[in-house]
């Protein structure tokens, strides 16, 4: 899920999902503002594959989120774009320089 409220970050997943990936933490305990009040995230060093291209991000992990959080970090170096009528929403990789 794109969340445009998560300026702060790239990626946010579940502790839960963290146990299949081999991540090195980078800082543990990080408190943040976020919808439900300030909870508790530590920060991982994650490899991602995004449009086929490598990307070295910082990720937040934390408890009980739902689903994986796209920050809004992403629209610096990617194009959104959203056709409503046909129902389909695009990002495309404008800048690798990260």
């Amino acid at each position: 899920m794109l969340d445009t409220g998560f300026t702060s970050g790239w990626l946010a997943i579940n502790s839960q999902d963290l146990e299949a990936i081999e991540w090195p933490i980078v800082i543990p305990k990080i408190e943040m503002q976020t919808a439900r009040g300030l909870k508790y995230f530590d920060l991982y060093e994650g490899k991602v594959i995004v449009a086929g291209k490598e990307f070295i991000i910082p990720v937040h992990i934390g408890e009980q989120l739902p689903d994986i959080l796209l920050g809004s970090l992403w629209l610096d170096i990617m194009q959104l774009v959203v056709n409503k009528p046909k129902g389909i929403l695009t990002l495309e990789v404008v800048e690798a320089d990260y």
